[in-house]
């Protein structure tokens, strides 16, 4: 068999595994499923690395780890300044709810752990660096930017991250089919966001960068938004990734 058909049917074999699992957990638990379903990420993640024996390669080992704490560091302070500006935005345009703080640190939690690092673990830790195994192609600029990046993200991120997004409006189990103009925007968005991420796992050499960037985006567009409202939390969660895009862009093609 075709080393690259066989890496493809080994990502999606446990892709599947994940979803059937996750729309199971759905009709057990409802809306508490996505507890259960990102565990099972998690240790498919693991899994997925720790067989093939290479955690370095397959991103759980920092090329450099200053590099990627300062990288980490950098998106923080981004996201929580755009975030503090909303809440004081919302403030002025009367939007502004109060929330508990043991609310904000269970989204804190759930975003950065169980969303940033459970998809950032699976699909740039594992299938990212299974398929770039085979897909070894390489490009030279990214955004018209000069920076070298691989098939293997370009791959992951539209195939094997940013369209399957299109499967969370169904669920075979309880029979719901809910697509909408919404999910189709979310999903083109999820796939650029994809290939962001995997360009930024093949700079660093790891997921932690990426996983802090995921959880962060997540975090300020639907954490934040029970503070100011969703309109005022997603332009700020835009806002933050331009600004974390041009930042990384112009860092990063310097070192390319």
């Amino acid at each position: 068999m075709d080393d690259r058909v066989k890496a493809v049917l080994e990502a999606l074999v446990v892709e599947a595994v994940f979803f059937i699992l996750a729309w199971y957990f759905e009709y057990l638990f409802d809306r508490d499923y996505g507890w259960f379903s990102k565990i099972v990420m998690i240790l498919l993640g693991f899994i997925g690395i720790f067989l093939h024996g290479k955690p370095r390669e397959y991103g759980l080992v920092p090329r450099n780890l200053e590099f990627s704490l300062k990288w980490c560091f950098y998106v923080v302070l981004i996201f929580s300044f755009t975030s503090i500006v909303a809440i004081l935005v919302s403030v002025f345009v009367e939007t502004f709810k109060m929330v508990s703080f043991h609310t904000l640190l269970i989204d804190l939690l759930w975003f950065m752990v169980f969303v940033g690092f459970a998809e950032e673990l699976f699909f740039r830790g594992y299938v990212q660096s299974r398929l770039s195994e085979v897909f070894t192609k390489r490009y030279e600029r990214f955004l018209g930017v000069k920076l070298q990046w691989g098939q293997g993200a370009l791959v992951t991120g539209v195939v094997f991250f940013g369209l399957p997004h299109l499967l969370v409006a169904i669920n075979p189990f309880t029979g719901r089919v809910s697509f909408s103009p919404l999910i189709f925007i979310m999903t083109l968005f999820a796939c650029f966001i994809g290939v962001l991420l995997g360009v930024m796992r093949e700079k660093t050499g790891c997921v932690l960068v990426p996983s802090i960037v995921h959880g962060a985006l997540d975090y300020t567009a639907f954490s934040v938004g029970r503070l100011t409202g969703l309109a005022i939390s997603n332009i700020a969660s835009a806002v933050a990734l331009f600004l974390f895009i041009y930042l990384m862009l112009q860092k990063f093609s310097k070192n390319s």
